[in-house]
C-alpha cells in the first residue's frame, strides 16, 4: 500500500542546503519525543501489513537518496528493524535492516513536510472478480 503522512516542521527549522543538513533536520523532526516518529513507524507498518501482517518497527535510519533544494523535494531510503509477532505461538521473528523509500516535499507556507512511500496500492479482492 502507498502510505503518506504530513507533519509540522519544528519551530525555527531552517531549510537544509545539503544532504548533511537534511539528515540533521530529519533527526529533529523524527526525534523520539516527536509525534512524527509515530506517524512514520505507523506508515511503515501499514506499508508492510499486506506482506507480513502486524509488526513493530524500530531503529529507523535515514539515507538521503536525492534532495533538490530549488523545489524543496527529495527522496529518502529508510532502513529499519521489523519484529513480527505470531499470536498463536507467541513467536517473535526479527527482520533487521529492512528498507523502504519515501519521497518528501517541504511546504513552507504551512510549515510542513509531506512524505509518500513508493509502494503501490494493493488491489482489493473486488478487483479480482
Amino acid at each position: 500500500m502507498q502510505e503518506r503522512f504530513t507533519t509540522l516542521l519544528p519551530a525555527g527549522f531552517a531549510i537544509p542546503e545539503n544532504g548533511e543538513q537534511l539528515l540533521t533536520g530529519l533527526n529533529l523532526i523524527f526525534a523520539p519525543q516527536e509525534p512524527a516518529l509515530s506517524s512514520l513507524a505507523s506508515a511503515i507498518q501499514y506499508e508492510n501489513k499486506p506482506k507480513f501482517g502486524p509488526s513493530a518497527i524500530s531503529n529507523i535510519r535515514f539515507e538521503v537518496v536525492h534532495f533538490d533544494q530549488d523545489i524543496l523535494k527529495g527522496r529518502l531510503r529508510l532502513t529499519y528493524d521489523m519484529q513480527l509477532t505470531f499470536g498463536c505461538e507467541d513467536l517473535i521473528k526479527n527482520h533487521p535492516n529492512q528498507h523502504s523509500y519515501y519521497n518528501f516535499t517541504f511546504n513552507l507556507a504551512q510549515a510542513q513536510i509531506c512524505f509518500e512511500s513508493d509502494a503501490p496500492e494493493a488491489a482489493s479482492t473486488a478487483d479480482e472478480f
